[in-house]
């Protein structure tokens, strides 16, 4: 068998905290977790990340980087800054199982204990908020949207995106998908100056 290569282990080792992560949270994530899963000795996880925290805070920055990597091809597929910005709040909203939106919540909790993971945390919250502001910022060279600061738009309505969806995944029934786009397309109407109207689905052509 061809031996990996150390990208290649190193990736393996950060794919398999995560789904361990997923089971257990990350503050009851233990590197012997991880080791074990993989079939592997704890030394081997230590070659490649120093201790806990930072291999925790690199774990979820490979995931959350796929995830913010997902979006960003999803968002790409539409033309317009309006349809664009409908997508976004679309993806934003978790689904059942959302594994995805489970380590960005509880990456935030650890983020209050872990310094790297408070670093890599802030970065990537500060990517996504920028795939935002730049989707409001063509909207408003476009003329699409009426905006005098984007980068103030755009932590408005990640942060009521962020906690409707802490909202969806802690608390079962209190908010469904649907009602998650709909707060966000209310405030963006408000935001934007757009139509009352604005994501109404336009009548199709006969």
């Amino acid at each position: 068998m061809r031996r990996q290569t150390v990208d290649e282990r190193r990736a393996e080792i950060l794919e398999t905290t995560c789904e361990v992560v997923i089971e257990r949270g990350f503050a009851a994530t233990r590197i012997s977790d991880v080791a074990h899963k993989l079939g592997v000795s704890t030394g081997l996880i230590h070659y490649h990340f120093e201790n806990k925290e930072l291999l925790l805070a690199e774990a979820f920055k490979f995931a959350a980087r796929q995830d913010i990597d997902r979006v960003a091809a999803r968002v790409a597929e539409v033309p317009t800054a309006l349809a664009k910005l409908d997508r976004i709040f679309q993806l934003w909203a978790p689904e059942q199982d959302d594994y995805a939106w489970m380590l960005w919540i509880d990456s935030w909790g650890e983020a209050l204990r872990n310094e790297a993971m408070q670093e890599i945390s802030q970065e990537l919250d500060i990517q996504s908020k920028g795939q935002l502001e730049a989707i409001i910022r063509e909207g408003v060279e476009s003329k699409e949207f009426r905006c005098d600061d984007p980068n103030g738009a755009a932590w408005r309505l990640s942060a009521l995106a962020d906690g409707l969806a802490i909202q969806m995944a802690a608390h079962s029934g209190v908010i469904s998908r649907a009602g998650h786009r709909n707060h966000l397309r209310t405030a963006a109407i408000a935001e934007f100056g757009l139509k009352p109207n604005a994501f109404a689905p336009k009548p199709r052509r006969k």
